[in-house]
């Protein structure tokens, strides 16, 4: 399993270890708060060949390999992120092929697609992504292909907006709550019209658990059951906050104002047995506990 220490890889490591599953964790920090016995950290960049292959021979075989080790950079020439996101997925196939995984997951990002267009948005939607990360993403997709017909199992997941247990500080959601709990204005860009899907990490958990039960193969969207726009989050943080906050338009355009990620799971549902367990109060709960955690220290 790579990037077991991300926001993503850490939900899906702990839900692999709760059910049982002994996980080798890949990662390239020197220090984590990993404490977990059926969890065996390793230290590795992934984008080297030389510390794959070194790796590759210290270790027993692993059945299955979760790839979710990305580098989030949207610049054009962010060489690192390139390097990390498509060397690294090269280098885990090759692992992958070495060892003779049963399963390769590979977690990919749905916005590969660029803007959604056709509504609700499936697997077969046409795929532009808009920026350098989410080229790195279809990229990997398209090797798992490649691999696949070069009889190397695998899978790619694409997630919508992950949301959960100890989600970034910096992202809109949390920051929606830690305004709203502290009666803070809430600025939205935009019109606050454009209408998102969040997914909560323990459901993507759920999706590779069923991933390495099924060994499935080809692209699933992994999404929530529902899609909201930015106003309705806002007005959710606030009520569910008991808040007094007002809330404002910054004036800035928002670059996706018109983008509606109405997305299917039909066929995660039909081919995995996929069923979201978690909705987006839980979610603003969960980011409520976690941001009155923060302000208590």
């Amino acid at each position: 399993m790579t990037g077991v220490t991300g926001f993503i890889g850490s939900a899906i490591t702990r839900h692999l270890a709760l059910i049982g599953h002994s996980v080798v964790g890949l990662h390239s920090n020197s220090v984590t708060r990993i404490n977990n016995q059926k969890i065996a950290e390793q230290i590795v960049d992934v984008a080297s060949n030389e510390a794959i292959s070194c790796f590759s021979n210290e270790i027993e075989p692993c059945d299955a390999i979760i790839h979710c080790a990305a580098l989030l950079d949207k610049e054009l020439f962010a060489a690192k992120m390139l390097s990390v996101n498509c060397s690294g997925i090269q280098n885990m196939l090759w692992l992958s092929n070495k060892w003779k995984c049963r399963e390769f997951v590979f977690l990919s990002s749905l916005p590969v697609i660029g803007v959604p267009k056709c509504i609700p948005v499936t697997e077969e939607h046409p795929a532009y992504p808009r920026t350098a990360y989410h080229a790195s993403k279809l990229f990997g997709e398209l090797l798992v292909d490649i691999a696949r017909e070069q009889g190397i199992p695998g899978v790619s997941l694409r997630v919508t907006a992950p949301v959960g247990p100890r989600m970034p500080k910096n992202r809109l959601l949390p920051v929606l709550v830690d305004r709203a709990l502290r009666n803070n204005p809430i600025e939205l860009s935009g019109t606050g019209s454009r209408v998102q899907n969040y997914v909560d990490v323990r459901d993507v958990a759920q999706a590779v658990e069923l991933c390495l039960k099924e060994q499935v193969s080809g692209v699933f969207n992994i999404a929530g059951k529902t899609c909201i726009s930015n106003i309705e989050l806002a007005e959710r943080c606030v009520a569910q906050c008991k808040s007094n906050s007002k809330i404002l338009f910054s004036g800035q355009p928002d670059p996706e104002e018109d983008f509606i990620w109405d997305v299917s799971i039909e066929k995660a549902r039909n081919e995995l047995g996929y069923n979201p367990q978690y909705n987006i109060s839980d979610a603003i709960q969960t980011s409520i506990d976690d941001v009155r955690s923060e302000i208590v220290k």
